[in-house]
């Protein structure tokens, strides 16, 4: 059984504290462990997410329910995530505030960026697994490999394989097959 999110309020009001600071847009920022994260946003970065999601989209729909860059709150102290990509389960509904539950996510993906290393490696990767995501995805364009962590069992993945950039991968559970040739490196 996971966890409940029982902080929501706690980061509405941490969020909304965020939304006064004029981050600039080229900004993502998140709440790690009730830290306030602000992470830049490179074209390297940017363009991964743009081609995965471009991939998601062309196996799954247009209209699949795949996130980028939108809050989902997780199990622990203080932790709303903004992840790079989230597949959300068909059919999940939004609560009274527009947010679906960390329940419904099936993916996550997060591309590593120069600040957001130990976040990626460490704290939403344990976090994501406590919190039942079937499959985490981490695109590391400084490294050039793919991980890909999937079947959560408390703090961690038992299933973890990698891959070079320019080599294709299967997506665990989905049948999509994510070619990553043309992911940009740091």
């Amino acid at each position: 059984m996971t966890a409940a999110v029982e902080d929501s309020a706690a980061l509405d009001e941490m969020f909304a504290v965020i939304e006064g600071m004029n981050v600039p847009g080229d900004y993502r920022a998140e709440i790690i462990e009730g830290e306030i994260v602000l992470n830049p946003q490179r074209k390297v970065h940017s363009r991964i997410i743009q081609l995965l999601t471009v991939t998601l989209m062309d196996a799954l729909g247009r209209n699949a329910n795949i996130l980028w860059d939108v809050r989902v709150d997780f199990p622990g102290v203080l932790n709303g995530y903004v992840p790079d990509v989230a597949l959300v389960k068909e059919g999940a509904e939004e609560d009274d505030n527009g947010n679906h539950s960390y329940r419904d996510v099936e993916m996550v993906a997060e591309v590593v960026s120069r600040g957001s290393r130990r976040d990626d490696y460490d704290a939403k990767l344990v976090t994501y697994a406590r919190a039942g995501v079937p499959t985490y995805v981490i695109a590391d364009p400084k490294r050039g490999f793919v991980h890909v962590h999937h079947m959560p069992k408390g703090d961690e993945y038992d299933d973890v394989s990698t891959y070079a950039f320019g080599v294709a991968f299967d997506l665990p559970g989905t049948g999509i097959t994510i070619e990553t040739t043309d992911w940009p490196r740091d």
